[in-house]
């Protein structure tokens, strides 16, 4: 689906009392099952390991799908181990379904202003993140 069909059929079922999205509801919820949408989540990532703003990029087969990015202000060069624990963040891709399938799906983590590989931060320091696609549930 394109950029422009996904707008207007967001916008098409928001005036129609469209059902909301979610990756879960309280059990006396009846919900259906949303077949034409995921939600990729990278989620337990340490933005403490990063000295300041950086990009999450989800890749498919080699080629970026989607991005996010997260701001934090940046002191100099000992950011990434100066100041309290901080906490850790996720990132959400709610993606047509058709985008991510059948595909190898991979994460990319950029530091704003250091497109180089050699300046990507060190994966063994960012904790534990994981990466996970869910079928979203959908209800009134």
């Amino acid at each position: 689906m394109s950029s422009s069909a996904r707008k207007r059929y967001l916008s098409f079922a928001a005036m129609n009392g469209a059902r909301k999205a979610r990756k879960s509801v309280p059990i006396s919820e009846a919900v259906v099952v949303n077949t034409r949408e995921v939600n990729v989540t990278v989620e337990g990532l340490d933005p403490g390991a990063i000295a300041g703003s950086f990009a999450v990029h989800l890749v498919k087969n080699d080629r970026r799908i989607a991005s996010r990015f997260f701001f934090q202000a940046s002191d100099g060069a000992d950011a990434a181990q100066s100041g309290p624990p901080p906490q850790l963040v996720h990132f959400d891709f709610l993606l047509p379904i058709e985008v991510v399938a059948d595909g190898k799906l991979t994460v990319e983590i950029e530091p704003a202003g250091s497109p180089q590989p050699a300046q990507r931060p060190q994966l063994e320091r960012m904790g534990h993140p994981t990466l996970s696609v869910y079928l979203m549930l959908e209800s009134d």
